[in-house]
């Protein structure tokens, strides 16, 4: 049989709060494992996303890869939790996916609802055939506007987004999401690491939108500005010029690159990809 790589990608809405009375917002993390085929065989747990603090609709940006027989039936089970500090996680339900069903499914993505409440989300796309590298940044905001109010400063996060081919594709997608730096309108990020294959497809003229928020407790971050760009034009703006972050037509400060390169990027066309790297405690 024919083997592909592919990628999968999560998201989900409306998921039932399990934090308890008085606790706030759950904190949602996804295991995803794909369960054994035939005789001989047992379930291997591909990993686990970041943790998206108190949201009930996470947009995990962990991508897992997975090699994949064509005609095959195959099926991954994905379960949904909260993580609790200092005591047991608690479920928040599960589902199972069988991925040729999820490949012939519009935009490549099938929806499963969850008997706990919300519904899970799987995306599979065909894995780039060769290593395109991994893109190193470091960004930096410089006199961005504050939208926290009068007595207090906005604490800046941006998140990397990408489109995807085909019906139900044209959204943006966060691929990559930083940490939030506190009370601060000229905030330095600390370095990004994002999989090349899985932000663009390898196409570094492929057109991607960075997206800033002020981070807030509840989950509800406000808009600090967008941008978009390519990968070409982030290695080029690299210590040499900036961006201007809008909201509509408003300018709302600028962001500067001060390093972006490539590294590891294989020539060869059997190469395979890793899944995309993601910051540690999401803020989003």
């Amino acid at each position: 049989m024919t083997k592909e790589r592919l990628l999968l990608t999560l998201h989900a809405s409306q998921l039932k709060n399990v934090a308890g009375l008085g606790k706030g917002t759950s904190d949602p993390f996804a295991i995803v494992t794909l369960l054994a085929t035939g005789p001989g065989e047992t379930p291997r747990v591909l990993g686990k996303t970041e943790v998206i603090k108190n949201t009930l609709s996470p947009n995990w940006t962990t991508a897992f890869l997975f090699d994949y027989e064509l005609g095959k039936e195959t099926h991954i089970n994905v379960s949904v939790i909260d993580e609790v500090r200092k005591k047991s996680d608690k479920p928040m339900g599960s589902a199972v996916f069988e991925i040729g069903d999820v490949l012939g499914s519009r935009g490549s993505t099938k929806a499963k609802k969850l008997k706990m409440g919300g519904t899970l989300y799987a995306r599979v796309q065909k894995a780039a055939p060769r290593n395109a590298g991994k893109l190193a940044l470091r960004l930096r905001g410089i006199k961005l506007k504050n939208v926290e109010g009068m007595f207090k400063k906005s604490d800046p996060f941006f998140e990397v987004r990408r489109t995807y081919d085909g019906p139900g594709g044209g959204s943006w997608t966060p691929v990559y999401r930083s940490q939030h730096v506190k009370d601060n309108l000229d905030p330095k990020w600390g370095p990004a690491t994002i999989d090349v294959n899985a932000l663009c497809d390898g196409d570094l003229d492929r057109r991607l939108q960075v997206a800033i928020f002020d981070h807030e407790g509840d989950g509800r971050h406000d808009s600090m500005g967008v941008f978009e760009t390519t990968v070409n034009g982030l290695l080029k703006a690299a210590g040499a010029s900036t961006f201007t972050s809008k909201k509509g037509s408003k300018s709302m400060g600028m962001i500067a690159v001060d390093e972006c390169k490539i590294t590891g990027a294989d020539t060869s066309t059997s190469a395979t990809v890793n899944p995309a790297s993601s910051a540690p405690a999401a803020t989003a």
